[in-house]
């Protein structure tokens, strides 16, 4: 896949370390590229799922954390919107919209730290809905609004390179509403000031939903999202 321009999306992962019991916070945002691969199959019909920057409407997002060297919180959450030509299969060609919003709260703890390395699990709760409308020549508009709530267990992973370079890595599972999802990504973060930090990373997840509309079109029926997503991205985050 080729990327050729960036998304916003809610991408502030960094981790602050302490060295005593004093409270640090930080707050970013960063801006990404994302690529969808998967299937929604509603009432016996499927549509490939096939996004990425050229499908791209809009999106934004934010996240923040805070820590006194032991206990971390994390807050983010993002609004994202693809629109784009592909149909069900065997169904006249149509426009459908997808718009995603996402939010997610989590506490974690520092378990090891030795050297340069820091091991932080976690646990949290999230929050996804989907909104899906499909415009057909001869089905007419069909709208589909779910949404699900899932505990979150992760962990985190970072080596500390130098004053300035730290490699981060993460992955989770999430499970509740869902049929459940999980997720890994991996970066390097750049403290290029006393209160700024700039990363990059890659980050993969896989997620399966189960859900029904709440406003029936000429489908009607549950509906199964199974998809996988792909994400490059940058950030920039404030800490104080």
């Amino acid at each position: 896949m080729k990327y050729k321009t960036l998304t916003a999306i809610a991408a502030a992962t960094l981790l602050a370390s302490a060295a005593n019991a004093e409270w640090h916070y930080g707050i970013g945002s960063g801006i990404g590229a994302s690529s969808y691969d998967g299937d929604l199959k509603i009432a016996g019909d499927k549509l490939d799922v096939e996004y990425d920057q050229d499908d791209f409407e809009g999106g934004f997002g934010a996240a923040g954390f805070a820590t006194d060297g032991t206990w971390v919180f994390n807050l983010s959450g993002s609004s994202v919107e693809y629109e784009s030509k592909d149909s069900f299969t065997g169904k006249p060609r149509s426009t459908n919209n997808f718009q995603r919003s996402f939010a997610e709260f989590t506490v974690g703890y520092v378990a090891y730290r030795e050297g340069d390395i820091t091991l932080t699990p976690y646990l949290g709760v999230n929050y996804t809905k989907h909104e899906w409308e499909f415009k057909s020549s001869i089905d007419g508009k069909t709208k589909l609004d779910d949404n699900w709530v899932d505990g979150v267990f992760g962990i985190k992973l970072d080596y500390k390179i130098n004053d300035e370079w730290t490699w981060n890595n993460s992955a989770e599972y999430t499970a509740g509403d869902s049929e459940g999802c999980y997720g890994v990504k991996t970066g390097a973060s750049w403290k290029f000031a006393e209160n700024w930090v700039a990363g990059a990373y890659v980050g993969f997840e896989s997620d399966e939903l189960d859900g029904s509309d709440t406003e029936q079109g000429t489908k009607g029926g549950d509906f199964d999202y199974d998809t996988d997503v792909t994400t490059f991205g940058l950030t920039l985050a404030y800490t104080w």
